[in-house]
């Protein structure tokens, strides 16, 4: 393999870290062996993971530059272990043809209900500069604690989408949206990556007082997003930002909206 690629993990997520204290002694290590063949036998009774079923969806990114747009990829997966689902410990991404892959830590990744079951949500894996995700087939590998395996393919077809992203600014106190190829919504997160609300914009002129009338929003917003997709809902989302919530938003000479100062 070529190597891994980016993961751009979750705002503020940091990996967990262990460390041993350097003990010039026998007796450490003899424990740790112990311990590791302890929770093997007891924690991962050898039952392998299954995985159900495989969706993705591709996100165009750009940045307000207007740097050239890069292909992100979201993965959900409906994967079960009869040793339970915190037994599961990565999830990695292969394609084969062109020798990439993609690893993801059990805190890269989130559950979210869907269906009635709980899914795997891996967010935020990247392209490579300037290039699309290389078309044609994937594997999904998904390793337990035990080292057990399960594995999927799925296919990514469709031939990479040339949309055009909206761009906004603020005028005489309203959002001014120049639309692009779809319909855009406005969606603002806090310093920690906590969605605070989201707003359908049309084109031209959008009155801020909407917005605003939310007091989380007042207080908490730090950024924004324009997201993007198709009329019929069908093929990639495209997502411009983040932009400067305290630059667009907030204006003390023209909002009668008192705001606090995010950190």
């Amino acid at each position: 393999m070529k190597g891994q690629k980016a993961f751009q993990a979750a705002p503020n997520q940091e990996g967990a870290a262990f460390f041993f204290n350097r003990v010039s002694s026998s007796i450490l290590t003899s424990f740790a062996l112990l311990l590791v063949a302890i929770l093997t036998v007891f924690s991962c009774s050898g039952r392998y993971p299954r995985i159900h079923d495989i969706r993705y969806k591709v996100v165009l990114l750009q940045s307000p530059d207007e740097t050239p747009p890069q292909e992100s990829l979201s993965l959900a997966l409906d994967v079960t272990d009869e040793d339970g689902i915190e037994d599961l410990e990565a999830v990695a991404l292969v394609q084969d043809a062109e020798e990439l892959y993609w690893k993801i830590r059990r805190d890269q990744w989130e559950w979210k209900p869907f269906g009635g079951s709980k899914w795997l949500v891996c967010s935020g894996l990247l392209s490579r500069p300037g290039k699309p995700f290389p078309r044609g087939e994937y594997r999904v590998v998904v390793t337990d604690m035990a080292g057990y395996r399960a594995e999927r393919e799925f296919s990514i077809r469709a031939e990479p989408s040339r949309v055009t992203f909206p761009s906004i600014e603020r005028k005489d106190g309203k959002l001014v949206l120049r639309p692009g190829s779809g319909s855009t919504l406005l969606v603002l997160t806090s310093s920690t990556g906590t969605l605070l609300g989201s707003f359908p914009l049309k084109g031209g002129e959008n009155s801020l007082q909407p917005i605003l009338a939310s007091p989380a929003i007042r207080t908490q917003a730090k950024e924004f997003y324009l997201y993007s997709r198709a009329p019929d809902g069908e093929g990639p989302i495209w997502v411009k930002g983040p932009y400067d919530g305290s630059k667009f938003l907030f204006s003390r000479e023209e909002t009668e909206y008192p705001v606090k100062k995010v950190q």
